[in-house]
């Protein structure tokens, strides 16, 4: 008897939680059946990855920036945006970016490790995913030398992402004696104070607090090897200017919330003469408010005339599916660009129902076919982007540590959409499958999609 009210009691006050914290409401019903229909495992699974940006011991403190005053905005939509972006938090746009893009391995990998090379006193880190594959052990050799070498060297990992190398932590000896540091973020020791669900999935690649690479790539093979015969189109960029410092800033606070240990690096970002105007829009637990999320929504309202989306993970929620129907309503040309085979079958299924949907609507749908496509890019009007490390997908967009960057001059949009058209010449029409018990399985993972 008294086992089953502690379980009852148990039960209730993750209920209580469950209805304090602020949630979609289709999360909302289903995270209350799970834990009422199984009382035994389901407040434990809530505990571990139903909370978002409350319910911790110890929180990832919130980030915090420098003060710019805005400059002059470049169009209505900049305008809007920084209004938003400003109220919740994030420092505005700065002009003087040499912005460069890239589709292709080969030109990621060269950009990479030329950085790598010719950084004379640090190199910044960090990526969901690190494999001690050929490409992997290759950085890990040249890091360990660029550390023997005297330049600073800080390399931080997500636990799950990389976790076939966290459980080998010798395969980080040679780089550490040489004074080189790795650390990784949130790993199963933090369940005390954090959640395990809430990963980072930043990718942040910064040298000598000058140079940045970012985008969707991950420290590995198929993302960085063009050798390989199943490497991956992912899109990377590489940018100097005062953005650089907004991703400096987040990283040495990432960095001290997970080693608990302050890095002291002046910020360096200079402006270039005649540069692109852009910014840093970092997301998940430790910014306040969902300023990549409604800034998304706000942008799709505001499209008059075309909207291009590239993502490997199209599970929108609802208010973003509703955005992008209302545009096609409006006479926007909506298009979507996206594997035809994604690397995890419960995405593959799971993007079906808002892929129906968006077709139904008007929207047009190419499926890449010679590779898996992980490229994260939206192109609004050709005079906004978003890139960086962020899915269409709830997962990216409401849960996950996250950072993409802003972009507004129209010749980055436009070098940008030729870049994505010439993968088009590689797609095919998509066409929803039929069928009855298609129809009752997209139903199911209609429903399920606010947890994956």
């Amino acid at each position: 008897m008294g086992l089953y009210l502690l379980q009852l009691l148990f039960v209730l006050w993750v209920l209580a939680h469950l209805f304090y914290s602020r949630r979609p409401a289709q999360s909302l019903i289903i995270w209350m059946l799970i834990v009422l229909l199984l009382p035994g495992l389901g407040p434990l699974l809530y505990l571990l990855f139903g909370s978002r940006k409350v319910f911790a011991r110890k929180p990832k403190p919130a980030l915090h920036f420098a003060e710019h005053a805005p400059e002059g905005a470049l169009h209505p939509l900049q305008q809007q945006l920084q209004r938003v972006l400003l109220a919740d938090g994030i420092p505005p746009a700065r002009s003087g970016h040499r912005i460069e893009s890239t589709l292709e391995p080969r030109q990621a990998r060269d950009w990479l490790l030329s950085a790598v090379d010719q950084a004379q006193e640090s190199i910044l880190l960090e990526s969901y995913i690190f494999e001690a594959d050929e490409t992997g052990r290759l950085l890990l050799k040249k890091l360990t030398e660029k550390a023997r070498e005297g330049v600073r060297v800080f390399l931080l990992l997500d636990t799950v992402g990389s976790f076939s190398v966290w459980l080998r932590p010798g395969l980080f000896r040679a780089l550490k004696a040489a004074g080189g540091q790795v650390a990784f973020f949130q790993p199963p020791s933090s369940l005390l104070r954090s959640r395990f669900n809430l990963r980072n999935h930043r990718k942040i690649y910064l040298f000598d607090q000058q140079l940045l690479l970012s985008g969707g790539i991950n420290l590995a093979g198929e993302y960085l090897n063009p050798d390989r015969a199943d490497h991956w189109v992912d899109l990377t960029f590489r940018s100097q200017g005062p953005m650089v410092d907004q991703y400096l800033e987040t990283f040495l606070q990432d960095w001290r919330y997970t080693t608990g240990e302050p890095l002291h690096l002046p910020a360096r970002g200079q402006p270039h003469p005649a540069g692109e105007m852009a910014q840093a829009v970092p997301s998940g637990p430790d910014m306040a408010e969902d300023g990549l999320r409604e800034t998304l929504l706000l942008a799709i309202h505001r499209a008059e005339q075309c909207i291009e989306l590239v993502t490997p993970y199209f599970i929108p929620d609802h208010p973003l599916l509703e955005a992008l129907l209302t545009a096609c309503k409006r006479g926007v040309r909506v298009r979507l660009l996206t594997p035809e085979q994604t690397d995890h079958w419960l995405s593959s299924m799971a993007r079906l129902p808002g892929m129906r949907e968006l077709l139904e609507g008007g929207a047009e749908i190419q499926l890449y076919r010679p590779t898996m496509l992980h490229a994260k890019l939206v192109l609004v009007d050709h005079h906004f982007v978003l890139m960086g490390s962020a899915n269409l997908d709830y997962r990216s967009l409401l849960i996950n540590h996250e950072i993409v960057s802003y972009c507004y001059g129209d010749g980055l949009c436009r070098r940008l959409h030729r870049q994505i058209n010439a993968l088009r010449e590689d797609t095919v029409t998509w066409q929803p499958p039929t069928g009855r018990l298609q129809q009752m399985w997209e139903n199911v993972f209609r429903v399920l999609t606010p947890l994956l």
